[in-house]
């Protein structure tokens, strides 16, 4: 109305004034302004009713101008596409609400028009899970493995053996250098009675892989760790070692032949260890 009235106000303004020309053109530019105002009313209905244009997708696969045309905003559908460029995927409807720029009113309008093949999202989100928990019950019984050098894997193998169990008698069994009966396993810690009455007919032990230490060449820090001989025996030891080179240097005119060794002997003859610690501690030691 108000640009009806400017136009007439204007012709009448301008017949007093100018010449008819000047009217006609006049007439001319408020036929286009109204041709323009009808073409953006039209723009505005289809791209309302574009966005109201529901239909069944699947999230992994539509592209650009099927989300906008679903409502998605120019923003949100890029996002989407750029988030299954760097691999990602949507393995349930509820997946899509976690997109960024999908509110609450957009997820519930799409939410029923959602579907999903389960062939290239759920299956491949589980497969990985799959590789890694292969082993069923019955073959967790029937599994045997050498407890000296099975790995993290081999041990989680078993039944009530997790990775982190694993792991700690692995380093258990490398701090004492094997392994010389299955029993052993027991003095790992935290592991139970129970678990080791469970396990026990699964496992194997070969004493020949255990590495034993060489007493006369190893240094404190070292020995030290062991967790049959820790601080007080490796003190001994070395106390041992000291009084076998002060001998040695006392009586080597005596002798061609310089001996600062210690033997076994001298370990079994000191009070290093009490008699049932000394033989499992014997079995840990190189005299050559």
């Amino acid at each position: 109305m108000i640009l009806l009235a400017v136009k007439y106000y204007i012709v009448y303004y301008y017949k007093t004034q100018t010449n008819q020309v000047v009217v006609v053109a006049l007439d001319d530019v408020a036929a286009k302004l109204e041709e323009q105002n009808k073409e953006t009313d039209n723009y505005s209905t289809a791209s309302s009713n574009k966005k109201d244009s529901l239909f069944y997708f699947d999230p992994n696969t539509i592209n650009y101008e099927q989300a906008m045309m679903l409502g998605f905003s120019g923003k949100t559908a890029h996002t989407l596409i750029n988030y299954r460029n760097k691999g990602g995927k949507f393995y349930t409807v509820l997946d899509l609400k976690k997109l960024y720029g999908v509110n609450e009113d957009l997820f519930d309008r799409l939410k029923p028009f959602v579907v999903l093949d389960k062939n290239n999202a759920h299956d491949d989100k589980y497969k990985p899970f799959e590789k890694k928990t292969a082993f069923t019950k019955s073959e967790k019984q029937n599994i045997t493995i050498e407890i000296n050098s099975a790995d993290s894997v081999q041990w989680n193998q078993l039944k009530g053996i997790s990775f982190g169990r694993a792991r700690m008698i692995i380093k258990y069994r490398t701090m004492l250098g094997g392994f010389y009966n299955i029993e052993q396993i027991k003095e790992v810690k935290y592991f139970t009675d129970s678990l080791y009455n469970m396990i026990k007919a699964n496992l194997t032990v070969n004493p020949a892989l255990v590495q034993k230490l060489k007493v006369n060449t190893i240094d404190f820090k070292t020995m030290v760790h062991h967790p049959y001989i820790k601080y007080e025996g490796t003190k001994c030891i070395f106390a041992l070692k000291r009084n076998a080179s002060a001998f040695s240097e006392a009586n080597k005119n005596k002798s061609n032949e310089l001996n600062k060794k210690i033997i076994a002997n001298d370990l079994i003859n000191s009070s290093c260890f009490s008699r049932e610690a000394l033989e499992k501690v014997l079995l840990y030691l190189d005299f050559e």
